[in-house]
């Protein structure tokens, strides 16, 4: 009877621990980390979806075929925000693994005209950081494994960074170093390229000369192309570290975008957002409960970011990928017979229609066509743009 009870107990706490956590595939494009979702259907079935995982994200958001493959009705007016066009939904229980993810307190939207919730990931939701607070979490970049677990139930591992959480967001802050001056940032898992304030990255560049600069977000940077990305400034900073974080390249943003409006949602102020381009070789361990987040590097990815064609692109709603501008530091022949509104047509011979934005290396060849879709008797040219 002894054996039994010891058994059973055995049992019972290696179930109890299950219910705990479940660890999940992390896929890994744009250096931003996806998961895939489960959702049941009213027909019984169950529907798979991606979803980026966003640590400075504000609503779970599901695109408009997801709302409607799972039965979600609308339960109030559209409303628009930043360009999007957003409802709320009747609710849901999705789930990650064997997990169901509890949605109670966080904001549900559906993205009223689009299917997909990024230009550059091919992912139909958002998971963002008021949901997130919930747990402990880990992203294994390297390993692509992401754990969610109840607080506490996991061994913390890496080197321990304070990283206060927004009672009002939910969003996670962390400081560096730079030019011998602590600067605040958000830990942003949602974006794939660091991003810092224009007036910051200025001043930097112009007391710092020899730090390379170019105008023109491309590579990783260029996450939605338009009039803002054309304009972006990126600039090369010499290795600066907290702990096992290194930040080298980063990109503009406007000014007041984390001064005033992403510091409002903040413990105290920032001047930027620590992304995908950073955080992709490590494993990165967030303990909302307590306020620190545990880096540890298991990988040592190539700095390609800055080599590229030099172009900034944008997914249209026909599948196609416009060039909207190029940067300063394209090759000469690039910037001959590229224009914007050219559409980008092939990638190394592999046709780009119905593709997402490219990673930076694989951008090395373009066949240039009109802005009306006829082919340009311009030849095809292989040229790089290096920021070094």
């Amino acid at each position: 009877m002894t054996k039994i009870l010891t058994l059973c107990t055995l049992l019972f706490g290696a179930i109890e621990a299950l219910a705990q956590q479940t660890t999940v595939p992390l896929i890994v494009e744009g250096n931003a980390p996806i998961i895939e979702l489960s959702f049941a259907t009213p027909a019984g079935a169950v529907r798979k979806a991606r979803f980026v995982i966003d640590t400075g994200g504000g609503a779970f958001l599901i695109g408009s075929k997801l709302m409607a493959d799972i039965g979600a009705k609308a339960t109030g007016p559209v409303q628009e925000a930043e360009g999007e066009r957003f409802q709320t939904i009747t609710p849901f229980v999705p789930m990650l693994g064997d997990m169901n993810l509890d949605l109670a307190g966080v904001r549900v939207f559906a993205l009223a005209d689009r299917v997909q919730a990024s230009s550059r990931n091919n992912a139909e939701g958002l998971f963002p950081a008021a949901l997130l607070r919930k747990y402990q979490v880990v992203f294994d970049y390297p390993a692509h494994r992401f754990t969610l677990a109840k607080p506490g139930s996991l061994a913390a591992k890496g080197i321990k960074v304070p990283s206060p959480i927004s009672p009002k967001s939910g969003f996670p802050r962390i400081e560096l170093q730079i030019a011998g001056t602590t600067y605040g940032f958000l830990l942003d898992t949602g974006g794939s390229f660091t991003m810092i304030s224009r007036v910051v990255l200025e001043s930097w560049a112009k007391a710092n000369p020899a730090w390379p600069t170019e105008t023109g977000a491309v590579g990783f940077a260029n996450m939605s192309g338009g009039d803002m990305e054309n304009r972006a400034l990126m600039l090369r900073i010499p290795q600066v570290s907290i702990g096992p974080i290194t930040v080298t390249n980063a990109v503009s943003r406007e000014e007041g975008t984390f001064e005033k409006w992403m510091s409002d949602m903040m413990t105290a102020p920032i001047v930027g957002s620590v992304a995908g381009n950073v955080l992709r070789d490590f494993r990165v361990e967030i303990d909302y409960r307590n306020g620190f987040t545990y880096f540890d590097r298991s990988g040592t990815t190539a700095d390609a970011e800055l080599t590229s064609v030099g172009l900034v692109l944008a997914a249209r709603p026909d599948g196609t990928l416009a060039v909207t501008g190029l940067s300063s530091k394209s090759a000469s022949d690039v910037k001959s017979w590229v224009r914007p509104g050219d559409k980008l047509v092939a990638v190394d011979d592999v046709p780009s229609v119905g593709s997402r934005l490219p990673s930076p290396p694989t951008l090395s060849r373009v066949k240039r066509v009109t802005a009306n879709g006829s082919p340009s008797s311009a030849p095809e040219r292989r040229s790089w743009c290096p920021l070094r």
